[in-house]
């Protein structure tokens, strides 16, 4: 009886992540053409949504959001500017230009 128990659940596992990627494969255009980017997405979401027992191939949550990693790396870039233009205060012109790309190459 466990056996067999645990076989249904081994199916049943299978199954759903099987069904995950009929739900990828699913994603085309009336054409029949793969859909890309956001409406790949919505479509997949849309069939994850109508089939609860699907789930998803990828983790739905990353450690860190890219959003997140972007902005920082944004900022920290930002503040190098900053400093790297303060820095150069009383230089023009090419001595000015090769000093920005010194500081920023750092």
């Amino acid at each position: 009886m466990k056996r067999l128990a645990a076989a249904f659940v081994s199916a049943l596992l299978c199954s759903s992540i099987t069904f995950a990627a009929t739900c990828e494969e699913m994603a085309v255009s009336k054409e029949g053409k793969p859909l890309h980017g956001a409406a790949k997405a919505a479509s997949i979401k849309k069939c994850m949504k109508d089939n609860p027992a699907a789930t998803p191939a990828t983790p739905a949550t990353p450690a860190e959001p890219p959003a997140k990693a972007a902005s920082e790396a944004k900022s920290a870039q930002q503040a190098k500017m900053k400093q790297c233009n303060t820095d150069a205060t009383g230089k023009k012109g090419a001595e000015r230009k090769a000093f920005m790309k010194e500081c920023l190459s750092k």
